[in-house]
C-alpha cells in the first residue's frame, strides 16, 4: 500500500497528485482568482519534486478544450482542462459540446466562487465572488457531460478524482465536470491511504454479442453488394489495421468521412457514402457513425439490410435519430471487426466468384472516382481565386506521409490523401466552430515528431481565438502550419440557404445577408505578432512553393500560416 499523503499540505496538493497518479499528464488551464490554492500547489510541487501533471497556460478556454480534444484524437490519452468558475465554463461550453458528441473523454474542472464571506483564509475577497456564484454551476454543462460533481470538505480526493476519470474513460467515452470550491482546495489535506492502481481507467469495453456477429455475418455472406460506412472504428491503429484487413479479405468497400479508417490507397476505399453507393448496396454496415448518410439527400434502398455497430449504436444521448437498423451490435468496434472477419472466412469460403466480382466492381468505382477527381484537379489548376480542390492537391504534394491534418472547413476532405492511422479529424458533430487551431496544438503535443496542419475556413479561424492559439504555439514550442481557406464569407450558411430555397430572395441578392466576411482581415499578420511566419497567397501557380516554404519553417521549429484566397465551392 502506498503511504499516506504525508508530503501534501492542502487538498489542492492531493488533488493534483491524484490526477497524475491516475494518468493525467497534461492540464490545459486558464486560471482565475479561484485558482490560488492550485497556484500554490504547483509551486510547492516544483520546490519539493512532487509528481503532478504538467500545466500549460492557455489564455482562452475554447483553445484549451480543443487542445484536449486533439491530444486524445492523436494518442488516445485523456487530458485535463481547468477553467475559471462560471465564466470560464461558459467559454469552454462550445468545445465541451464538440467532445461530448464525438465521445472524447476530457476531465474538465472549474473553480467555484468561495461560498463563505468571512471565516476562512480563502473566503471571498473580490467583488466577482458574489457576481460569479450560481445556484447550480454544474447545470451549465449537465446535458453534455457524463458526470458532474462538486468536491466537498472532508471527502477522499483520490476516490472522487478516480471516479470522475473512470466514468470519462468508460464506453461510450465522454467528458466529465468537477467544481472545486476555493475554501475546500485551501483546506489541510486529510491523511488518505492510497491503494496501488493496477488497472487502466474505466470499465473494460464490452465485447460484441457473438450471436449478433453471426447474424451480421450471415447477412453479409448472403449479399451481393455490401457497403461499410465507417465513422470512427479506425480511431486506433488496431482498428485501422483490422478494418483494412476485413475490407481487403472479403472485398467490402469502405465509405468514410473526416476520420481515416482505411488508407486512401486501399483498394476498398470508395470515399464518402454517396447516393450511388447507398443504392448499390443490399447490405449496409454502419460502424461508429452518428450520421452515416444524409436522409434528405441519399439513403439505402428500401430492401437493404442495415447493421449498426458501436459502443452505443443507437446514440442514446441524441434526442432524435431515425436511421433504420435490422441488427444492432453494441460493443467495441475493433473487436467486432475481428470477429466479423473470422466469421466471414468460413461463410464466404465457397463464394470466391462473388467476391471477385465485387472486387472488380469496386476497382471500377475507384477508377472512375479517381478519373473524376483528376479532372476536377486539372480544371482547378489555374482558377482565380484558388479553388479548394487545388489547395488540397497541392498539400498532398508536399506534406509528409504521416502528417496530421485537422480539417475544419478548410479543404475538401475527399481530395486529401492519408495513409496512416490517426492522421485526420475535422468538423464536430456538434458543429462548434473553433476547434481546429487548438486541436492542432493538442495533436502536436501528442505527436511532436509528426507534421501537424490545421486547415480551417476563415470563419473557423476567427472562432479559434487565433492570438491565444498562436501564443500557446510559441510559448510551448508547438510549431504547426495553419492554412486559412479565405473566401471572405460564411460559405456553410450560403450553401445551406440555397439548398433550402434555391430560387428564394437570398439567391437573388447581390450580397447574401449574414454571410459576408468582407473586408477580410490580413490573417497572415496575426501569427507574426506571436513570432510566427505568415504569407498571403492568391496565385494558384505559387501555392505549392508557398506550402513548401511554410512547412520548412514548421519543420525548423517556427509556426507558420498561409492566408489562401479561395473560392467558396469545396468540390465533391
Amino acid at each position: 500500500m502506498d503511504s499516506a499523503n504525508t508530503s501534501s499540505k492542502t487538498v489542492a496538493d492531493l488533488y493534483l497528485h491524484a490526477l497524475k497518479r491516475r494518468g493525467i499528464k497534461y492540464i490545459f488551464a486558464n486560471s482565475g482568482t479561484d485558482f490560488t490554492p492550485i497556484v500554490d500547489s504547483i509551486a510547492y510541487a516544483k520546490e519539493t519534486g512532487g509528481d503532478i501533471p504538467e500545466f500549460i497556460l492557455v489564455p482562452h478556454e475554447n483553445v484549451a478544450i480543443s487542445m484536449a480534444n486533439g491530444y486524445y484524437e492523436t494518442c488516445g490519452e485523456m487530458a485535463g482542462v481547468m477553467v475559471h468558475v462560471t465564466v470560464g465554463t461558459a467559454n469552454a461550453l462550445c468545445g465541451l459540446m464538440n467532445v461530448s458528441r464525438e465521445n472524447i473523454p476530457v476531465f474538465l474542472a472549474a473553480g467555484r466562487s468561495p461560498a463563505t464571506e468571512t471565516g476562512h483564509p480563502a473566503s471571498r475577497n473580490g467583488t466577482v465572488h458574489w457576481g460569479q456564484e450560481t445556484f447550480d454551476q454544474g447545470g451549465m454543462v449537465r446535458e453534455y457531460v457524463k458526470w458532474d460533481y462538486e468536491l466537498r470538505a472532508g471527502q477522499p480526493v483520490d476516490s472522487v478524482v478516480g471516479r470522475a476519470l473512470d466514468i470519462a474513460m468508460s464506453e461510450p467515452r465522454g467528458p466529465v465536470y468537477m467544481t472545486l470550491p476555493r475554501e475546500v482546495l485551501a483546506d489541510p489535506a486529510m491523511n488518505e491511504p492510497l491503494l496501488p492502481i493496477a488497472r487502466a481507467l474505466g470499465n473494460s469495453t464490452p465485447a460484441p454479442n457473438a450471436d449478433a456477429i453471426e447474424q451480421a455475418a450471415d447477412l453479409i455472406a448472403g449479399a451481393q453488394n455490401v457497403l461499410i460506412v465507417a465513422g470512427r472504428p479506425g480511431g486506433t491503429a488496431a482498428g485501422f489495421d483490422a478494418l483494412s484487413a476485413l475490407a481487403l479479405n472479403h472485398a467490402l468497400p469502405v465509405a468514410q468521412g473526416f476520420y481515416v479508417n482505411v488508407p486512401t490507397s486501399h483498394p476498398m476505399n470508395v470515399g464518402p457514402a454517396n447516393k450511388a453507393l447507398l443504392e448499390w448496396a443490399d447490405v449496409v454496415v454502419v460502424m461508429d457513425s452518428l450520421v452515416p448518410w444524409m436522409p434528405s439527400g441519399a439513403s439505402p434502398r428500401a430492401d437493404a439490410k442495415i447493421v449498426h455497430i458501436g459502443t452505443d449504436p443507437l446514440y442514446s444521448r441524441i434526442p432524435f435519430r431515425g436511421f433504420p437498423a435490422d441488427v444492432l451490435i453494441a460493443g467495441d468496434s475493433t473487436r467486432a471487426i475481428v470477429m466479423l472477419d473470422e466469421a466471414l472466412r468460413g461463410k464466404l469460403k465457397a463464394k470466391g466468384a462473388a467476391i471477385d466480382k465485387r472486387r472488380a466492381e469496386i476497382a471500377d468505382v475507384r477508377a472512375k472516382r479517381e478519373a473524376r477527381q483528376a479532372k476536377q484537379i486539372e480544371d482547378a489548376r489555374k482558377m482565380f481565386p484558388i479553388h479548394p480542390v487545388w489547395m488540397a492537391h497541392c498539400l498532398n504534394e508536399v506534406k509528409n506521409r504521416n502528417a496530421i491534418v485537422v480539417n475544419e472547413l478548410g479543404m475538401p476532405q475527399p481530395f486529401l490523401k492519408y495513409e496512416e492511422p490517426n492522421s485526420s479529424f475535422g468538423n464536430s458533430g456538434a458543429g462548434g466552430l473553433g476547434r481546429g487551431l487548438g486541436g492542432a496544438l493538442g495533436a502536436k503535443l501528442a505527436a511532436p515528431e509528426r507534421q501537424v496542419i490545421a486547415a480551417v475556413g476563415d470563419g473557423a479561424y476567427m472562432f479559434g481565438c487565433p492570438i491565444a492559439a498562436h501564443f500557446v504555439g510559441r510559448a510551448q514550442k508547438l510549431p504547426t502550419l495553419t492554412i486559412v481557406s479565405n473566401n471572405a464569407e460564411w460559405h456553410a450558411v450560403r450553401s445551406a440557404t440555397l439548398r433550402v430555397n434555391p430560387t428564394g430572395p437570398a439567391s437573388r441578392a447581390n450580397i447574401m445577408p449574414l454571410t459576408s466576411l468582407d473586408p477580410s482581415p490580413d490573417f497572415e499578420k496575426a501569427i507574426e505578432a506571436c513570432g510566427g511566419v505568415g504569407e498571403a497567397v492568391e496565385d494558384p501557380e505559387k501555392l505549392t512553393a508557398a506550402l513548401e516554404r511554410a512547412l520548412k519553417h514548421v519543420d525548423g521549429g517556427t509556426q507558420a500560416l498561409l492566408n489562401v484566397k479561395t473560392q467558396g465551392t469545396r468540390g465533391d
